[in-house]
């Protein structure tokens, strides 16, 4: 079988949506034999011609027709990886040009169209946070026109609900960077805290710096590796924790590093509820680090409690053995393993197969 998947970019460019449908592309490949042409949304980038062996195309200008014009004429299957802010170009912009193109090519062609929606269109003011709603119709008349419907987020998913009569299924984002086939447990580890992700981790050191001194006290951490585009740290402000910035590495080193490390530290308090959509918090339960979160982000409805999945910088944290923090990696770990990439995967593939 072969199939588009539309994304916003992809490597070199950072993106988090283009590296899930890469991998997504790779997993689908090699478990069931479906094949992937990349479509670019965004205009006016550089593209490689292939990447990881999956031919890519752009678009020249956003239009219907443009985009008709280069879609592939032997693809059976459409995934849509829609994430709203790369698609939008301004609070009162929306391309509902593309709507009318995948509705024409759903129709002629009897196209399987599966979209995943990675985000849904907001607007907050001060501490209100409510759907935009001219970008939402977009979101609403994709959601309609789609044989399936995914996103990562229960909180999502819900919302999505109410749009659609047929279910929506929701499953947490697996780790982008690679799983490991072993995970070592604590005591086979160096006492390291990891730090990673782009530039929005910024928010750990900004907002969240004494919480991260603190978690390294209670838990005896030698060392701090940030790992990412350099958000410019003073290693004197670490106090007795050695800070290592090690900049942009590839997955496998940053996969090994994970896997001799004790934490995981992350601030997701942007995002409440949606801890499972992250794929960094993913990756740390994924490789066994202790996943640790800024403050408790309300995520319950993907599975996820505190004090069982993660913990935060609080009192909570200065009784806990080795044993009892290895309990809470074993709990994330197994957590992670119902929504990896292989059953992620199956997931999309079920879809497009049956």
């Amino acid at each position: 079988m072969k199939i588009v998947q539309i994304v916003p970019r992809l490597p070199p460019y950072t993106d988090g949506v283009g590296d899930y449908a890469l991998r997504l592309a790779e997993e689908l490949l090699n478990a069931h034999g479906i094949t992937t042409q990349f479509l670019v949304f965004q205009k006016e980038l550089e593209l490689e011609p292939v990447i990881n062996g999956f031919p890519v195309i752009g678009l020249s200008e956003h239009s219907s027709n443009a985009f008709l014009s280069v879609f592939p004429k032997e693809s059976e299957g459409i995934i849509l990886h829609y994430s709203n802010y790369p698609y939008l170009r301004g609070k009162l912009d929306a391309p509902f040009w593309m709507v009318d193109a995948l509705r024409s090519l759903v129709k002629q062609r009897s196209l399987k169209l599966i979209v995943m929606f990675h985000e849904l269109p907001s607007l907050k003011f001060k501490r209100l946070n409510f759907l935009n709603p001219i970008q939402s119709l977009v979101s609403y008349r994709l959601a309609k026109l789609a044989t399936t419907v995914i996103t990562d987020s229960a909180r999502f998913q819900a919302v999505l609900s109410q749009w659609i009569k047929h279910p929506v299924t929701c499953i947490p984002d697996f780790s982008t960077i690679g799983e490991p086939d072993q995970v070592p447990p604590l005591v086979e580890r160096q006492r390291r805290l990891i730090v990673f992700g782009g530039s929005d981790r910024q928010r750990v050191y900004k907002n969240y710096f004494q919480e991260l001194l603190y978690t390294c006290r209670i838990l005896k951490i030698a060392e701090i590796c940030d790992i990412g585009k350099s958000v410019n740290l003073n290693s004197s402000e670490f106090e007795d924790v050695r800070l290592v910035e090690m900049g942009f590495q590839p997955n496998e080193v940053v996969r090994q590093l994970m896997l001799n490390s004790w934490v995981g530290f992350i601030d997701y308090s942007r995002f409440p509820g949606d801890l499972g959509k992250s794929s960094v918090f993913a990756a740390f339960c994924a490789h066994g680090l202790i996943p640790i979160s800024s403050q408790y982000n309300p995520s319950e409805a993907d599975g996820l409690t505190m004090h069982k999945h993660y913990l935060v910088p609080d009192r909570h944290l200065e009784g806990l053995t080795v044993s009892e923090l290895q309990s809470v990696v074993d709990e994330a770990n197994q957590w992670y393993n119902l929504h990896n990439l292989t059953e992620n995967t199956k997931v999309f593939a079920s879809h497009l197969l049956r």
